[in-house]
């Protein structure tokens, strides 16, 4: 179960998440985090884009670190699914960065 912290706080525009399991959607990686502040698509309303940077044995955060580009978002029950420009492993550390 994800825990949505845009709930609490809709303007957090970074965040720190442990990657649960990573899934195939459509062909592409998909990340399911314990937590994320990532909004999916629903009511009309467009899904947030930013990167997800692994931050767990890694010493800097930035464009440069490992990590992915988030494409989608995606509501499925009590997870939120992030859709990713490549895979990240799970059960690593990442630190969330929305783009707006």
């Amino acid at each position: 179960m994800t825990e949505r912290l845009y709930y609490t706080d809709p303007l957090l525009r970074e965040f720190d998440a442990e990657v649960l399991a990573v899934v195939d959607h459509d062909g592409r990686p998909a990340a399911l985090l314990d937590r994320t502040a990532f909004y999916p698509t629903s009511g009309g309303q467009p899904f947030d884009v930013g990167r997800l940077e692994v931050v767990s044995g890694t010493p800097d955060r930035g464009p440069d670190s490992p990590g992915a580009t988030v494409l989608d978002v995606i509501d499925a029950g009590d997870d939120v699914v992030h859709v990713l420009s490549a895979a990240v492993p799970a059960g690593v550390q990442v630190h969330g960065v929305i783009d707006w």
